[in-house]
């Protein structure tokens, strides 16, 4: 009776540790964050556009479910979405589509969808947007955003580390 026991425990504890790594967020997953630093300027304290790049080197498509800042001094998340392709980064958010400098961004802008729910195909090269408002005077900063995403009933956390600093009043 003694072995069936030892045999019923071990089995167990390898159900359970196999559990254990199959929930849960995993770090390293099928999106690819890059890291970097922008700085920008708002010029009236308004929100700024930012995009970070999201290559999905993965085989089949994911979703995301959270957006959020990483170390958030000063700035806070106005909105998120996801465009296809490459967008720019800089200037007011939402970007100013009309007018001659990005109207060549508008088509791109006019396909964004919210960040919270947008699938991103396998191979696909989707860029994260972000308005990002400063809450005060001077320099305010991230070191970047964390996502969350799912991919073939598993969790994934990304964090892109491109650094942010955006100024804003009259010593900018």
């Amino acid at each position: 009776m003694p072995i069936r026991w030892a045999r019923t425990i071990v089995l167990t504890a390898v159900v359970a540790v196999a559990a254990f790594c199959a929930a849960g967020v995993v770090e390293d997953g099928p999106l690819a964050g890059l890291a970097g630093e922008v700085g920008q300027r708002s010029r009236d304290g308004g929100p700024v556009t930012i995009s970070y790049m999201l290559p999905n080197d993965g085989a089949r498509a994911v979703t995301i479910t959270h957006v959020g800042l990483l170390n958030s001094d000063g700035l806070t998340l106005e909105a998120a979405h996801v465009v296809p392709g490459r967008f720019f980064i800089g200037g007011p958010y939402p970007p100013e589509t009309d007018d001659e400098h990005w109207a060549n961004h508008a088509p791109t802008w006019r396909q964004r969808v919210d960040a919270v729910g947008a699938v991103i195909p396998a191979g696909g090269g989707h860029d994260l947007v972000v308005g990002l408002r400063p809450g005060r005077l001077g320099t305010s900063r991230i070191d970047g955003v964390e996502i969350t995403y799912t991919e073939g009933g598993r969790t994934y956390r990304l964090e892109s580390r491109m650094k942010v600093t955006i100024c804003t009043g009259p010593g900018c």
